[in-house]
């Protein structure tokens, strides 16, 4: 083996390495952001399926929210601020979850709020769920 050889394998190994490490970091920086996304899209649901349960019986669920900084005086306090939240989620949700929380707004009912919990399940895990509205009784 002449040492032009030598070379050109380092060469390869060299250029190799460097391409490698630049897919890599493409990789993770992509990975990482798409692990932010799912984090912020978790939070949000999170935010909106406890506004949606305090919609459905304020008297007892309202004060609850005081301890997060929450000081809803009523139950239209409430939806309007899940209609806040439903514009904000413009950004992020998928199209089944946005109608399905803005027909809770409509139209509150525990029905209409397992529909939307199931939609951001959906959502948020990406693709179906084996739950039905059924199996989310008590």
């Amino acid at each position: 083996m002449t040492i032009e050889n030598v070379l050109s394998i380092l060469g390869l190994f060299g250029l190799g390495g460097v391409f490698g490490t630049y897919l890599r970091i493409i990789w993770e920086r992509k990975t990482h952001a798409l692990l932010k996304k799912q984090e912020f899209k978790d939070t949000r649901y999170k935010c909106l399926i406890m506004l949606m349960y305090t919609v459905l019986d304020f008297e007892k669920r309202g004060a609850g929210l005081k301890e997060f900084g929450r000081n809803f005086r009523s139950r239209e306090d409430v939806l309007d601020e899940l209609k806040a939240e439903w514009y904000n989620a413009i950004l992020f949700a998928s199209d089944e979850a946005l109608k399905s929380i803005y027909t809770f707004i409509s139209q509150p009912s525990a029905a209409s709020f397992k529909r939307a919990a199931l939609a951001m399940r959906e959502d948020l895990w990406g693709g179906k769920t084996s739950a039905s509205l059924e199996s989310l009784e008590f």
